[in-house]
């Protein structure tokens, strides 16, 4: 009965937690995350022209992104959808043992992995998420080491310096939303106003825009 008075009343997550609490009832468990895109970020991707962003779910899949983070990360329309995992990215090709001391780039890994193992948590019987974590403890030694520190967050800003084969020098910060709803994230590049990053950004989404 409280479910379907959840659903007529057309409730949020929270919302039927609470209505189900306040009737003295257990919750129901949460549904496992949503990989389908809600219209409305569609339509935000679309209208962000001059900022990257892009769309991931919870175990950071890419969804969908904005034409500047395709050209910016690359074509990702080229990309499997079952290869476009950002995690996987970020672990599991070879890179210089440099790469890993810079501490921008450990505490951003740091950050997703707590965010990755937050997800985990609410969704333990998810196939997804299960199968991504069991292949990257097999796979990624440092991974298993930072999924050993059981490290538990949503992710955090973090500043992020890039040297970008057109665009040169880029410093942004990388903003991450999370989306209640569906458990997904929106991820968007955001420079410093009236910085250079910011007139790259800009020139770059125009040259985009004249091209269509």
């Amino acid at each position: 009965m409280l479910a379907a008075l959840a659903r007529a009343l057309l409730l949020n997550r929270d919302e039927r937690v609470y209505l189900f609490r306040v009737a003295g009832a257990a919750p129901p468990e949460p549904a496992g995350p949503s990989r389908t895109m809600p219209p409305g970020l569609r339509h935000l991707l679309d209208a962000m022209t001059d900022t990257p962003a892009y769309l991931v779910d919870a175990a950071y899949d890419v969804l969908a992104w904005n034409r500047l983070a395709g050209w910016f990360v690359g074509d990702l329309s080229t990309v499997p959808a079952d290869e476009r995992n950002m995690v996987r990215w970020m672990f599991a090709r070879e890179v210089p043992d440099a790469y890993w001391r810079d501490p921008e780039v450990l505490a951003f890994a740091r950050t997703t992995v707590a965010d990755l193992r937050a997800a985990y948590g609410r969704h333990p019987a998810d196939p997804p998420l299960a199968a991504l974590v069991t292949e990257l403890l097999g796979v990624s030694p440092r991974f298993a080491a930072l999924w050993a520190e059981h490290g538990v967050g949503e992710r955090r800003p973090t500043v992020k310096r890039v040297t970008h084969p057109e665009l040169g020098a880029l410093e942004f910060e990388c903003r991450v939303l999370h989306v209640p709803e569906t458990d997904q994230r929106l991820i968007v590049y955001v420079p410093e106003p009236g910085s250079p990053t910011q007139a790259a950004f800009r020139r770059a989404g125009e040259r985009l825009t004249a091209g269509q």
